[in-house]
């Protein structure tokens, strides 16, 4: 049996050049995420996702339009470049995000790209009994838990995650991992010293990897950091990440 190695995206500002929610939430309803930026006790944030569309669709507005914007999203420079190259490649790709299946499965199908995603984890969507479009956690409230020790959101655990997808589809000879928030740490920390860890420019867990040694220092895989998706490209087409098979 042929060992594949294994891509795994983070999705907002990793695979799109945007914050899915954001984008959609800032065109229907701006004051309420202005609102947002501003309070100091916010709700959890798949929980708010899921308020926020209930109001949009109870004022109106169709999921129809929602996909509408969802289309006007823009992919990473290169990213349909790296994915072709890991396609060929034979590279399994799997989106690990705290996003939404409707939202990704929407912007990757607008962009022609979602033959080329093999998985996607994340918080599941579905339409309720008024037809809307809804959103819940990945861990509902009434689940067990992930208690994870790491900077992970109480709705998913992408280091757990992670593990279990490994230990179902692998082994697999080397696994490369984009991302750009804290919620990518925990990941990570899953990588070995043969593995690829590739952090985007100017987000969360750049500037936290580059400013907490304590942190930087329990990552094993050696940390790329990256504007666009060229390096990673270069990186696919030398072999010296994810060899082509």
């Amino acid at each position: 049996m042929t060992i594949q190695d294994l891509a795994v995206f983070d999705f907002d500002w990793s695979l799109i050049e945007a914050d899915s929610d954001a984008t959609v939430f800032k065109h229907f309803c701006p004051d309420k995420w202005a609102l947002l930026s501003t309070s100091s006790e916010r709700m959890q944030w798949t929980d708010f996702v899921d308020q926020s569309l209930c109001e949009m669709q109870d004022r109106g507005i169709t999921k129809h339009e929602i996909e509408k914007i969802l289309e006007t999203i823009q992919m990473v420079p290169s990213a349909v470049e790296l994915l072709k190259s890991l396609q060929e490649s034979n590279t399994r790709v799997l989106i690990l995000s705290d996003a939404n299946t409707f939202f990704i499965d929407v912007i990757l199908r607008a962009h022609g790209l979602r033959d080329h995603i093999a998985d996607i984890i994340t918080n599941p969507a579905y339409t309720d009994d008024q037809d809307r479009l809804r959103v819940k956690r990945r861990i509902l409230v009434t689940d067990p838990q992930h208690n994870c020790p790491n900077t992970c959101t109480v709705n998913i655990c992408k280091g757990q995650e992670l593990d279990q997808y490994t230990s179902k589809y692998g082994p697999f000879r080397r696994v490369m991992y984009v991302g750009d928030g804290m919620n990518d740490y925990c990941p990570g920390l899953r990588l070995k010293s043969s593995d690829g860890y590739f952090v985007r420019n100017g987000k969360a867990l750049e500037r936290a990897l580059l400013s907490k040694p304590e942190m930087a220092n329990r990552v094993l895989a050696p940390v790329t950091y990256w504007k666009d998706h060229s390096i990673i490209v270069e990186s696919v087409s030398k072999r010296t990440v994810i060899p082509s098979l």
